[in-house]
């Protein structure tokens, strides 16, 4: 466990010594803005849902980010309990808002959301879109290290799980969709 905190610390610090910059730092902000709640998935997933090709990936979009919810802040964040880098070096100048103390770090929310309806997308649309979408994810997981508000391995802990839950979301939303139809609810 020694190795991966030092692991965490050594890169979390070597991004702030050679990648903050003024011109990356508002492009950062702007992603790390996009998976605030959500925002940017939860309008996906809307779209999806108003076009009958999509309804499915729309249905899993939403079970994802449920999971996520329930899973990453719900009970492991609680379970765990890490304390944010920006809590942990309380002297390091931040770009934004400190969160609440008790706002944990472990896993990145930001990043178990975004994984988790990319990896839906990624299921269900041309891979094109698919890897944009997990391309999204990533720069707004990248964005959470960068801005000094998860460590590394929380960020990474987020994409795992997120495949993971947006994995599980793609399947049950078929059966759902199934089930729906079967009882006509959906036409």
């Amino acid at each position: 466990m020694e190795w991966i905190v030092s692991l965490d610390q050594a890169t979390i610090f070597w991004v702030q010594n050679h990648l903050v910059t003024g011109l990356l730092s508002p492009v950062m902000i702007g992603l790390s803005e996009l998976g605030n709640f959500g925002a940017v998935w939860i309008l996906t997933g809307i779209v999806m849902l108003g076009i009958k090709k999509y309804r499915r990936a729309g249905v899993g979009v939403f079970m994802a980010l449920l999971f996520s919810l329930i899973m990453g802040n719900g009970i492991l964040k609680h379970a765990v309990m890490r304390v944010r880098p920006c809590i942990d070096y309380p002297w390091m100048p931040m770009l934004v808002h400190v969160p609440n103390v008790n706002n944990f770090s472990f896993p990145s929310g930001h990043t178990f959301g975004s994984f988790a309806a990319a990896t839906v997308m990624f299921s269900a649309m041309k891979r094109y879109w698919g890897i944009a979408a997990l391309s999204l994810a990533a720069a707004i997981g990248f964005s959470r290290i960068y801005l000094f508000l998860h460590y590394p391995s929380d960020v990474f802990a987020g994409s795992i799980l997120g495949i993971i839950a947006g994995a599980a979301a793609w399947c049950l939303s078929g059966k759902l969709i199934l089930c729906m139809k079967n009882t006509t609810v959906i036409k």
